[in-house]
């Protein structure tokens, strides 16, 4: 018996100093690690897969970027402000508004249905009234969370009204160039313009793009084909190829490039103008170039306020007014008023002015006037002593600050004014290529001609307001 005994001892100590004793221990085991994906293959199931990290406000994008999870049902929302811009993105109880419209177009009004709480973010593509004007009143109404810019600034009341109200409403405002990232909650906006604010207000316009699961948008604000031009051969930011373009600058000629729709290749396109509008907005080229790559387009002249809805797959679109999509053909049927010739504006006047685009400008409440297009045509397009006159033909000095003289016929190059106060009678000129101090040492600094380069070649100038006060053809 003794013996048994020991026998026992000595086996049970045995086993509890074996390392497979351990599998006698009551903690549980670690799973196997997952298996690495192999190279070359995609998931099936995306849907489960881990989220990625969201890269914080001012992150620049790279390879690294992921569209943002489906997580419901996204709407973005055209809204029909008239002759400007205002886009409401919505998810769940997260709300998002892209411009504002001119002051007093019922944005708040219509916000009021959506909103839940507060707004988490503004966005103002740049300082043009038709674009903040409505913001001063959104903040004013709604608490809001942060707010985003492009950083060029203007002299004008609503602008100042404007950053009074951003001042006012939060800490938490960011400018944003090219490569940023706006990140509210589980969306993420690539910022693709502007690169620097150096350009026209237009051209200087925040360009965002959202991809939304599988489906993409891209908001280009006032963008015309400069910043086009720019954004195509950045390396900085891709171009995305999208389902949904919001068309840049109201539908106007000075937008849309052939070369940028090539790459954005929409399926949808929405301009945002205003319903009888001076600026002939839409204009025929843009809308000939939508047709050309196949999108369907939709304007909130025509259509009113346009909802988008989708859950990262399909998505469906909801115009306020029954109406087909705008082709080239039905583009021929909208009433002419709609579609004047002299629509090259750049934004809408502020309250109480009146159209200023027809080709003397006789009814523009400035004096300040192109008087003279000087090109002595021997060589075509070799830049040749080539210059713009503008002339003060009224009774008081006009500070040229924030103005902006345009070879609008191919849509660049422009030139904006510093500081400079036109004295009554005194002439300036913006030459090509060279500076003359004697006549105010203005320069595009473009190295080929400008003008007598189209038919007709044509000047426009706008006040710091982007209201065109006179223009003049070659």
């Amino acid at each position: 018996m003794r013996l048994l005994v020991l026998t026992l001892s000595i086996i049970c100590s045995i086993l509890m100093l074996s390392p497979s004793c351990s599998t006698l221990h009551t903690q549980p085991t670690a799973p196997p690690p997952e298996q690495p994906q192999t190279p070359g293959t995609e998931s099936t199931s995306p849907s489960t897969s881990e989220p990625q990290p969201s890269p914080g406000p001012s992150t620049p994008v790279d390879e690294t970027l992921q569209p943002s999870e489906p997580s419901g049902t996204l709407y973005v929302h055209f809204i029909d402000v008239g002759q400007g811009d205002s886009i409401l993105i919505d998810l769940n109880d997260l709300e998002i508004i892209i411009d504002g419209g001119d002051r007093s177009p019922g944005v708040v009004s219509y916000l009021t249905n959506y909103v839940d709480g507060c707004l988490e973010a503004v966005v103002a593509t740049h300082p043009h009234a038709d674009h903040i004007g409505g913001l001063i009143s959104v903040l004013d109404s709604f608490e809001v969370e942060e707010i985003w810019h492009n950083g060029d600034s203007s002299t004008s009341q609503t602008y100042s009204e404007f950053m009074e109200a951003v001042q006012s409403e939060t800490d938490d405002v960011h400018i944003g160039k090219r490569g940023d990232v706006i990140n509210v909650g589980g969306l993420q906006f690539s910022i693709l313009n502007p690169n620097t604010c150096d350009g026209t207000t237009n051209n200087n316009s925040l360009v965002l793009s959202l991809s939304y699961g599988s489906i993409d948008f891209l908001f280009t604000g006032d963008a015309e084909k400069e910043a086009e031009a720019s954004m195509l051969i950045s390396s900085v930011v891709p171009v995305p190829d999208v389902e949904i373009l919001k068309a840049g600058h109201h539908g106007s000629d000075t937008a849309c490039s052939s070369a940028f729709l090539a790459i954005t290749r929409p399926e949808t396109a929405i301009y945002m103008a205003g319903e009888g509008n001076s600026y002939g907005h839409p204009h025929e080229e843009t809308i000939v170039n939508l047709c050309n790559i196949g999108a369907e387009i939709y304007g909130t002249d025509v259509h009113g306020t346009v909802v988008i809805s989708t859950d990262g797959v399909t998505y469906d679109l909801v115009p306020e007014k029954s109406a087909p999509p705008i082709s080239c053909e039905t583009f021929t049927e909208i009433p002419e008023e709609s579609k004047e010739e002299d629509g090259h504006q750049e934004d809408s006047a502020e309250e109480g002015s009146e159209d200023e685009n027809h080709q003397d400008s006789s009814e523009s409440q400035s004096d300040v006037r192109i008087t003279k297009i000087f090109y002595d045509g021997q060589v075509y397009r070799v830049e040749s002593d080539e210059y713009v006159e503008i002339t003060n033909k009224g009774t008081e000095s006009q500070d040229l600050a924030g103005w902006v003289l345009k070879d609008i016929s191919e849509g660049y190059p422009s030139f904006t004014f510093p500081h400079y106060i036109l004295e009554p009678g005194e002439s300036i000129r913006v030459c090509t290529n060279e500076i003359h101090p004697e006549y105010g040492g203005f320069s595009f600094g473009y190295g080929k001609a400008i003008w007598n380069n189209s038919d007709p070649d044509t000047a426009a100038l706008y006040d710091n307001e982007g209201r065109e006060v006179s223009r003049k053809s070659y």
